[in-house]
């Protein structure tokens, strides 16, 4: 009797040992995006779909045909702000395999019963049957708005699980995780917060930039020398020389997900006392498309001496007609000895901003324009 029993464990073990397994592999996975644009997609014939995720499934001993093979997608949404947490979409098949089959999103559309899929081996693989279900029209109308609206899917909590059952075999997910959560937040604009906004002075060759953006956080940085008489605005500076990267590609440069550079830490070229600088952040967005950029606007700064006092308008006309110039009319004893604060410069009547003017004193130097009258008050 103990004979028999150890027989029959050996048995019992011997095939659990060599039980059959269904292989799937990612080939790819599932992106995790940053924005889901449902313009990307076309629900009516899935060719024209990006590739978005596909999964091959290979026996371990290549022995076919497997029978009751079930396949199942679904995405379930967690959007607080229009008060919706249900399931979007799902979608099963059931079929036969004959040979290794890849699977992808193409394949998942209204014709796919119809239509079918090859194997590896060239064989036309057809469902036994196949169930597709969608969130219900009523659950679906603020969604709907706000996809028409905007094109993507709005800030949530999205997870998509991907099923795979054949009875007598064992499902091994090979190299990726079957469910996947993603957080999508609405890409907000770049709020650049040092140096700030209007040609600030500062004090310090090596300062630290500091950012502040939600959604996406791919961060890159570009920053330029910024020289009223070579430039003709902080945009036309962007497209010169950069400090940083340095050697200039032409590009910005990557940082990953940090919202601050300390120039200290990386090789740009040296800053100089007396020069201003303009400077730009961009980021970039993963998308069920191409990636998308998003760039903040171009601030600019001037390095100064610790202490030094120089509005931003001194300092342009001291870029302008160079420092010796400017030392012998706004310096002591000088004629324009205490004047330079450009509080209020008008021309034909209308008001300019320090961008305006440093543009019409690099016109003046050129000749483009010529004073014939100054008055002082």
């Amino acid at each position: 009797m103990r004979k028999n029993i150890y027989i029959m464990l050996a048995l019992i073990i011997s095939t659990v040992l060599s039980g059959q397994t269904l292989q799937v592999t990612a080939q790819p996975d599932l992106a995790e995006w940053d924005i889901i644009y449902l313009t990307d997609f076309d629900f009516e014939n899935g060719q024209n779909n990006p590739l978005i995720f596909g999964y091959r499934l290979a026996t371990n001993d290549g022995e076919y045909p497997i029978e009751n093979v079930s396949i199942s997608f679904s995405m379930f949404a967690n959007v607080p702000s229009l008060d919706l947490n249900t399931e979007l979409l799902s979608a099963e098949l059931f079929m036969t395999l004959q040979a290794p089959l890849l699977i992808t999103n193409r394949d998942l559309d209204q014709s796919v019963a119809d239509r079918g899929i090859a194997d590896e081996l060239g064989n036309q693989i057809t469902f036994d049957n196949h169930n597709f279900n969608s969130i219900p029209t009523d659950e679906a109308e603020s969604l709907i708005n706000t996809i028409m609206t905007s094109g993507s899917m709005p800030s949530g909590n999205y997870s998509f699980t991907l099923n795979v059952t054949v009875p007598g075999y064992a499902v091994d997910y090979v190299g990726f995780e079957p469910n996947k959560q993603i957080n999508i937040v609405s890409p907000a604009n770049i709020d650049l917060i040092f140096p700030p906004l209007g040609y600030e002075f500062v004090s310090d060759t090596y300062p630290v930039f500091e950012w502040s953006s939600t959604g996406c956080t791919d961060f890159y940085i570009r920053i330029c020398e910024y020289n009223p008489i070579q430039h003709s605005s902080p945009e036309d500076a962007m497209q010169s020389e950069a400090s940083f990267p340095f050697p200039d590609d032409g590009n910005f440069y990557s940082l990953g997900n940090v919202n601050q550079l300390d120039y200290s830490s990386v090789n740009g070229r040296p800053l100089e006392v007396g020069k201003a600088y303009a400077w730009q952040v961009k980021k970039v967005c993963a998308t069920t498309g191409a990636d998308q950029e998003l760039f903040s606007e171009i601030y600019g700064f001037t390095i100064t001496e610790a202490g030094q006092t120089i509005t931003p308008c001194q300092q342009q006309l001291r870029n302008v007609v160079g420092d010796s110039q400017y030392n012998a009319l706004f310096g002591i004893n000088g004629p324009l000895e205490g004047f330079g604060e450009c509080a209020e410069i008008t021309l034909d009547g209308e008001n300019l901003n320090t961008t305006d003017f440093a543009a019409l004193l690099v016109q003046l130097m050129s000749g483009t324009y010529e004073i014939e009258s100054i008055t002082t008050q």
